[in-house]
């Protein structure tokens, strides 16, 4: 099963010079967030699959406005083609901003989090904005990830988490995008990046 990942960069790739030809037999679609939700509405439009996102800390105009056509996963679990997927969009922070945590506020969002996966009886992909703590994070307390999404992944061994909010540099394969937590594969989505979930 082929994923199209997406997160916090518009690919001029995508938006500008789309090539059907090089999204081959994408089965479904994840955004991480921090993405115009008219770039959401045309990578689905372009591609005939089911897009399903969380917000980044950038998309309050989803509030007003949610992208067309997709599917909000934040806070909830969905079942697609026999997977299991969820996800907690927000970043760390102690603002008045929708979609700003502290860490504590997001151990209580996964604590509920938890009682919607047990009722799928799992969690095959965990979608989130922020990445779990330790693993691909960043320097500045903005971008440090959430200890919570460590516990999350531990406990419930998604196949693949998928996250985004700190930036990446170099090609959609950067090898520094993939890592493992455990028996989860972590994937930082910044841009695009293309998995095939029966290659892990």
């Amino acid at each position: 099963m082929r994923i199209l990942a997406v997160s916090d960069v518009e690919s001029n790739f995508i938006w500008d010079h789309f090539d059907p030809d090089a999204f081959p037999d994408i089965d479904f679609i994840i955004s991480c967030g921090d993405l115009k939700a008219s770039y959401l509405s045309f990578i689905v439009s372009m591609i005939p699959a089911p897009l399903f996102y969380v917000h980044g800390n950038h998309d309050t105009d989803y509030l007003r406005k949610p992208p067309e056509g997709c599917v909000d996963i934040d806070g909830r679990v969905v079942s697609y083609r026999g997977l299991r997927i969820g996800g907690l969009g927000g970043c760390l922070g102690n603002s008045p901003e929708p979609f700003q945590f502290t860490e504590q506020e997001m151990s209580r969002r996964a604590k509920r989090f938890e009682g919607e996966i047990k009722k799928k009886r799992g969690l095959d992909i965990f979608v989130s904005h922020a990445a779990p703590l330790g693993f691909g994070d960043g320097d500045d307390p903005f971008h440090k990830g959430f200890e919570a999404f460590c516990a999350l992944d531990a406990d419930h061994e998604p196949r693949l988490h998928f996250f985004g909010h700190k930036h990446l540099s170099g090609s959609p394969v950067n090898k520094k995008a993939v890592a493992k937590l455990g028996n989860t594969t972590l994937v930082n989505a910044t841009g695009y990046r293309i998995v095939d979930i029966d290659e892990l």
